[in-house]
């Protein structure tokens, strides 16, 4: 067990560290204050892991302002991608959106201003026949066949350079290459269009104005449409629908509760006429290397799969692992004024080595997760200042970089990483990758510059624990993990076994000895008390006899 002097010298450490901490905290002139949370959930104070890098706008960029961006998106060869949602360009007075490219360095490298069908005739055919058949409204047909944009929502870009982006007022999502018109205009080389399924598959009631667009390695393309429940609506790469994708649970609620007992006892008549539950839709999704979809539900009604990671048959992995029970956002729900405020995920992004980043749209502030969804950093808060937001519309990252999208600023955030935060990181990574030994040095350095910062210890608590050094692995896991500490018991009782078993075989085996012997001497106390008493029963009988 942990001796007194280990424990003076951790508490010694300690002490040191929180000096250091109350004069580091402030990390530069960053507008908002360090934190986190530890085991019991409560918020302490922490070391910023990201600080503002620089704030980029359309002036930056050369094409004017930004009208209310509503997504960024950056490939794998770097480039930015910007969906400008209510941009109003001078080519057509209809015109509402545009997609701005730019490399890593925000240096512009062209907008697209509108597509171009000229190779997809086959499908501009197949629109028409089915305008002269009736089984497409004009009002459809001129939507979904419109060369300009009608509110870009969201944007994505594949493996091969292809850009698909949804189109949100006009009923589609176009995937196109980028292109450069004979006058210096950007436009895009559509490929092929996704529009609204068959009446026969989807509900002819429901609207189709998709929001977000991602892609999978095999070409799935996969829509969110914010007034569907049930998961994202999924298309082949030729633009047949294959279904839904990632439906979230109806959470148990005391009125689903008493539903599902009344069903039990209504007849179906009077089922139908009951009030449906129905689960709340998606509101935004990313996907990783390994092709699984992160969603994410951007609600205060539930808290119900706040975020999801998806395999290819839609099963969230992280139920199996008990990640979905976690608390994602702010812990703390706030009320001031009348009003009650709770974290609202709208966005997610999935960085390197697994990292999670989760915008929160009622606080501003993003949320760091590492890939088992432990608490990384927060870091952003709502205000004017740089580094602070109005409303944030998305989230992405491109190496240690986090970018933060406000539509109402009409700006990009670029976040770098600190010296604190690179620590971590750099430990997180080791750990990973099996290098427990190396994990420590960066784990310790975290919490010598912060002895707040919890995850430290359950770090070096691991460490220690996969290094069978379990006596110093319970000093780390005490106040920070009861799984990792019963772990380390374990581990603990273990070898503590094995190392005393001689003497724990002595003691058996003298015990059981002495049990033996006594057991013996009890036995012939007994004997002879017996034979006493069998002796002076026979005397007094004898002398009855004689009498």
């Amino acid at each position: 067990m942990p001796s007194i002097k280990r424990i003076a010298v951790r508490a010694a450490a300690a002490v040191m560290a929180a000096v250091t901490l109350c004069t580091s905290v402030a990390y530069a002139d960053e507008p908002y204050d360090g934190y986190n949370y530890d085991w019991w959930g409560d918020p302490v104070p922490s070391q910023n892991g990201y600080v503002v890098d620089k704030v980029v706008t359309g002036a930056d960029l050369g094409i004017g302002s930004l009208s209310e961006p509503g997504d960024i998106f950056i490939s794998k060869s770097q480039q930015i991608f910007i969906a400008d949602t209510a941009y109003k360009g001078t080519l057509d007075p209809n015109m509402k959106g545009r997609v701005v490219i730019a490399d890593k360095d925000f240096n512009l490298i062209n907008t697209i201003e509108y597509v171009d069908f000229s190779e997809a005739q086959e499908w501009i055919s197949e629109q028409d026949e089915m305008l002269a058949a009736g089984t497409l409204s004009a009002t459809d047909h001129k939507k979904i066949t419109n060369k300009y944009f009608n509110g870009v929502t969201g944007v994505f870009v594949d493996d091969d350079d292809m850009i698909y982006v949804a189109d949100n007022a006009n009923d589609r999502v176009v995937a196109f290459f980028a292109e450069t018109d004979a006058n210096g205009v950007g436009y895009g080389r559509v490929v092929q269009v996704y529009t609204r399924p068959d009446a026969d598959v989807y509900d002819a009631s429901t609207t189709f104005n998709p929001s977000k667009v991602i892609v999978d390695a095999a070409k799935n393309v996969y829509v969110c449409i914010k007034t569907i429940t049930k998961g994202a609506v999924v298309f082949s790469r030729e633009g047949e629908f294959n279904g839904y994708y990632g439906a979230n649970r109806v959470e148990a609620t005391a009125d689903v509760l008493m539903n599902a007992f009344w069903k039990l006892i209504f007849n179906r008549e009077q089922v139908k006429k009951m009030q449906r539950n129905v689960p709340v839709e998606i509101s935004n999704f990313d996907i990783d290397e390994e092709n699984f979809i992160y969603t994410v539900t951007e609600t205060k009604s539930t808290e119900t799969d706040i975020i999801k990671k998806l395999n290819s048959a839609g099963t969230n992995i992280f139920n199996n692992l008990g990640y979905a029970d976690y608390t994602f956002g702010d812990f703390l729900t706030k009320y001031y004024r009348g009003k009650t405020y709770s974290s609202r995920i709208t966005d997610v992004d999935i960085g390197e080595n697994g990292v999670i980043n989760l915008l929160d749209l009622e606080t501003g502030r993003v949320f760091q997760y590492d890939n088992e969804c432990n608490l990384l950093f927060i870091f952003g808060g709502k205000g004017s200042q740089k580094g602070t937001f109005t409303i944030v519309n998305a989230v992405e990252s491109m190496g240690t970089n986090v970018y933060v999208l406000d539509g109402r600023k009409a700006s990009i955030t670029v976040f770098k990483q600190t010296e604190f935060g690179a620590i971590v990181h750099d430990a997180i990574s080791l750990f990973n990758k099996g290098k427990y030994e190396e994990a420590r040095e960066p784990w310790e350095e975290a919490l010598r510059r912060d002895s707040n910062y919890w995850l430290a210890y359950i770090g070096l608590g691991n460490a220690y624990l996969n290094q069978g050094e379990y006596e110093e692995a319970m000093d780390y896991f005490m106040y920070n993990s009861k799984t990792g500490y019963n772990d380390a018991f374990k581990g603990w009782r273990m070898d503590f076994v094995r190392d005393n078993f001689t003497l724990f075989a002595v003691i058996i085996v003298g015990g059981l000895a002495l049990i033996y012997l006594i057991a013996s001497i009890r036995g012939k106390q007994r004997a002879k008390k017996r034979a006493e008493a069998e002796r002076l029963f026979k005397e007094q009988n004898k002398g009855r006899e004689d009498v």
